[in-house]
């Protein structure tokens, strides 16, 4: 929603791009990022095959947003490298190791047992 988006991107394109309209704000955080996820989807797919054969590692870190929320985050490491798999915002939660716990089953659970 930043006023200057439109101008922004209106200028790159026209640099090698004339007649380029970028998208809406809208259609950013609708369509356009809902086709994003299902391709990243698509792409951990993949990465989770070898999870299976060869095992997969789970680490957390916390963070606080711009917006000084607190924000767990949940990474997969494997041979594949390090996948994004969730953040957990965590505002008016006590972080000890019992709610880190709750949040680490329910991952796994997530991820498949299995792995």
């Amino acid at each position: 929603r930043s006023p200057y988006w439109k101008d922004v991107v209106t200028g790159l394109a026209n640099c090698s791009l004339s007649g380029y309209a970028p998208p809406s704000s809208e259609k950013l955080r609708t369509v356009i990022l809902a086709e994003e996820k299902a391709n990243i989807e698509k792409l951990l797919e993949k990465k989770k095959f070898s999870w299976i054969q060869y095992g997969v590692s789970i680490v957390s870190d916390g963070w606080t947003d711009i917006q000084r929320r607190p924000l767990i985050n949940f990474i997969a490491y494997s041979l594949d490298g390090p996948s994004f798999l969730k953040s957990v915002d965590a505002s008016g939660e006590y972080k000890d190791a019992e709610y880190l716990k709750r949040l680490f089953i329910e991952v796994i659970k997530e991820m498949g047992e299995d792995n």
